[in-house]
């Protein structure tokens, strides 16, 4: 494992991690040291370390990241052998409800309830707001009185690490597709599927939108805002009737946004979770 330590005097928004974990193979931590917070960007390979440091300088100074306005000439550290899986320690288990979890392998103790999820590359731990909050959104739409059918088929768009997936099928004993534009991370839903040997009815394809030809009674769409905007004509068309969607991926205050596009597409919200700033919601049709 190699690494960087950065001192920043600012907190580091969330959505400034999340943007760079798409294109670098990396783990963030951040914590707070006296009067400043220090973070670590945590590097399976080396080359992928410089590659980052040399991405960082290039965008100094022009707004893109306040991570970058932070890389100067940084020292590029290794984890001895005594501390060579410290930062795992970083990712804790997070509880979804009262009785599951969602636990890296090293957490994993043979629970009935746990869904076994390694943060190697792909983004989707659990631990950030938009991810927890589909999670909770799926366990609340077991017991959903707004459903007139149950769940027996779900598309998960941008699946990621597979999370959402495999998390889904556990739930509604469904059949599942996921889908992602990025080898890398179809590779990782694969290798997290086979961690859960218990789960079945889980797909997972390099595909993108357009290619998909079947229907489906859920859809989860946790990307972006704009992604949502820009495609959720043709995301609503692969609805069931009575179906669900739903959408994740924005802040509270683009609400006004897909208000808008709600009421175009004769759509209502059923559900809708926030933690911190970020707001995941649960719609279907009128």
């Amino acid at each position: 494992m190699y690494y960087i330590e950065l001192l920043s005097k600012d907190e580091i928004p969330e959505q400034d991690f999340i943007s760079l974990y798409e294109d670098f193979e990396c783990v963030f931590t951040q914590y707070k040291n006296n009067n400043s917070f220090k973070i670590e960007v945590i590097f399976k390979d080396l080359d992928k370390l410089e590659l980052f440091i040399t991405f960082c300088k290039t965008k100094k100074e022009s707004n893109f990241n306040l991570l970058c306005d932070l890389i100067d000439k940084p020292d590029i550290k290794t984890f001895d052998s005594e501390e060579a899986d410290n930062w795992i320690n970083f990712l804790a288990p997070v509880n979804i409800g009262k009785e599951l979890r969602v636990v890296p392998p090293w957490h994993y103790i043979g629970e009935p309830n746990d869904i076994v999820i390694n943060p190697s590359l792909a983004f989707g731990t659990g631990h950030h707001e938009t991810t927890r909050s589909c999670l909770e959104l799926l366990l609340s739409l077991e017991s959903s009185l707004f459903l007139n059918e149950s769940i027996s088929s779900i598309l998960d768009i941008g699946s990621g690490s597979g999370i959402l997936s495999i998390f889904s099928s556990f739930v509604f004993k469904s059949k599942v597709l996921g889908i992602d534009n990025d080898q890398e991370a179809i590779n990782q839903s694969f290798f997290n599927l086979k961690l859960n040997p218990n789960i079945v009815g889980v797909e997972f394809a390099l595909k993108t939108l357009n290619e998909v030809d079947q229907k489906f009674d859920l859809i989860i769409v946790n990307i972006s805002l704009e992604y949502l905007l820009s495609n959720f004509g043709n995301i609503s068309e692969l609805l069931n009737m009575g179906g669900a969607i739903i959408v994740s991926g924005f802040f509270f205050d683009d609400i006004k946004n897909i208000n808008l596009l709600l009421k175009d597409r004769k759509f209502v919200i059923i559900n809708i979770v926030h933690i911190n700033d970020w707001t995941s919601m649960v719609i279907k049709r009128k």
